[in-house]
């Protein structure tokens, strides 16, 4: 009797045990499982139907979702990106749904599969699998992985309506930061950053250790002795700016005021029975001024869109103007190295303001609000690398 009684405590334990190493097990399973947008559309229509719109390949005069050859356009950056990828093929983003199938088309090299990093949600299921290797593993091989396009996990992992972080690359770079930010914003920086990927590793990694003002993230770089490539003609070892949207706006009027990105690129819309809901379609805030702008703005829908595009206007041909300064410094320092005429020191001195003028050019150039996220930002950023381009043009030219 004792016998079967034991046995059966024995039976008991075991059951229990067993059942509480169920959950724990599911949790972490589930918390990788990606819900695809398509599942939550009868709960959430409204969403779900906005964010179909994303697929739309549209422009506004200096921005918008339409596809273009930057290379066409702006003929001087086959010479600012000479010796890097950007100067094989560099078009323009056609937006978030597209996101992953473009990074896979296009012709530029990828140096390990961090590269799908901010294209797919199915990235992070990679990482929950192979571990931190999975960065430097071969990018072809591991996209045939991925299958969904930025969607609802990327921001909300599997609970919508609570905005929240899902890259560790952020979670790392905000420990090196004091400063507190909303997660109106931060859902966006997950990707919408500066960034590089670690030369070992293949890990991206934001360069804040010394805050996220332009130069703070170049001392960064600085600091490392880090470069993404040495020009082939000039010898100076440049960085390649991504898309520093985050950054750009802190500290901008709009940010002073409380807005974050959601406000203004995600603002409330009214459904059919006057319920309101965030709008999910990511695009312009000049392609919806009335939510957007008019809550707070007095102007009319013309006079704020005049006004949004004379800002951009002025920030489009300044940023014009540098680089095509840039490109003159580019040739004249190159014909200086192939003289042989010249110290080590000095054209060290030289490569050095390029990669000045060119950090702060490309940091205004790829920004994708063309100056407006921070009017401010922009023209002092633009005017500190005229600044440097001036200087060593005329210091070359003193040598001759």
């Amino acid at each position: 009797m004792k016998r079967n009684v034991l046995l059966a405590v024995i039976l008991v334990l075991a059951l229990i045990i067993t059942a509480c190493s169920v959950p724990a097990t599911t949790e972490e399973e589930d918390e990788f499982k990606i819900i695809t947008a398509e599942e939550w559309a009868e709960d959430y229509p409204d969403q779900y139907a906005s964010c179909l719109n994303n697929a739309e390949m549209e422009k506004t005069t200096y921005g918008g979702s339409e596809p273009y050859d930057y290379l066409e356009k702006y003929p001087e950056l086959r010479t600012l990106y000479d010796g890097y990828g950007f100067s094989i093929e560099y078009l323009r983003s056609r937006g978030h749904v597209y996101a992953l199938e473009d990074v896979i088309e296009t012709a530029r090299p990828k140096p390990g599969a961090s590269c799908l990093s901010c294209k797919t949600p199915d990235y992070l299921a990679m990482i929950n699998e192979y571990g931190s290797e999975v960065h430097a593993m071969d990018f072809d091989e591991m996209a045939t992985q991925a299958i969904n396009p930025i969607s609802c996990y990327d921001c909300h992992q599997n609970t919508p309506g609570e905005p929240t972080i899902t890259r560790d690359h952020l979670t790392v770079a905000l420990e090196l930061l004091e400063e507190e930010f909303k997660m109106g914003d931060l859902t966006c920086a997950q990707c919408h950053v500066e960034y590089y990927l670690h030369p070992e590793t293949k890990e991206v990694t934001l360069p804040w250790n010394n805050g996220i003002t332009v130069a703070g993230m170049e001392k960064t770089f600085d600091d490392i002795g880090y470069y993404d490539w040495i020009h082939p003609d000039t010898g100076s070892p440049l960085l390649k700016v991504q898309h520093p949207e985050f950054e750009t706006y802190q500290g901008s009027v709009h940010s002073q005021f409380g807005l974050t990105c959601i406000d203004c690129h995600m603002p409330p819309e009214e459904n059919e029975d006057g319920d309101l809901y965030h709008s999910h379609h990511w695009t312009s805030p000049l392609k919806h001024v009335a939510q957007s702008c008019l809550s707070c703005h007095t102007e009319s829908e013309e006079e704020l869109i005049q006004r949004v595009e004379d800002i951009q206007w002025e920030i489009d041909l300044k940023t014009r103007v540098v680089g095509e300064t840039i490109e003159v410094l580019i040739k004249e320092l190159a014909e200086a190295v192939e003289s042989g005429e010249h110290s080590e020191e000095f054209l060290d001195l030289i490569r050095d303001y390029h990669r000045k003028a060119q950090w702060r050019w490309d940091f205004v150039f790829v920004e994708n609000s063309t100056g407006f996220h921070n009017t401010q930002l922009a023209r002092e950023t633009l005017d500190e690398a005229y600044m440097y381009v001036r200087e060593a043009l005329e210091l070359l030219r003193e040598k001759l």
